[in-house]
């Protein structure tokens, strides 16, 4: 199916299984709301709100491991580390690298539909 480094190719199948033409309806929701997460992110950033912006990267880890998406997961994962340990130097890189794996994942979700 897809790159096993970027998407958990065995549950995105069980997922497609369970949900039938429902899979569609989670992949969009999945990219509505990560996508709101990212600017609520980049928005905590800018106030310099570090626990929203930790509850935000919290929330889109939960979600992205619901869906496979692997790499979202960990950038996440490393985003909740830096914020924690006070490494604020490092959260705008891993921002950064966290649109870019979002938007793999979307993208290998939809092409998932085809």
């Amino acid at each position: 199916m897809q790159d096993g480094s970027l998407l958990d190719a065995e549950l995105v199948s069980e997922l497609q299984e369970i949900m039938g033409q429902n899979f569609q309806m989670l992949v969009e929701s999945f990219r509505r709301d990560g996508e709101q997460r990212l600017a609520a992110m980049e928005k905590a950033l800018k106030a310099e709100d570090k626990e929203a912006l930790r509850r935000q990267a919290h929330s889109l880890k939960g979600s992205s491991s619901n869906l496979g998406a692997v790499r979202v997961v960990d950038v996440c994962v490393a985003l909740e580390l830096a914020v924690s340990n006070r490494e604020l130097a490092n959260v705008p890189v891993l921002l950064e690298c966290l649109k870019q794996q979002f938007r793999q994942a979307c993208t290998a979700l939809q092409a998932c539909l085809a």
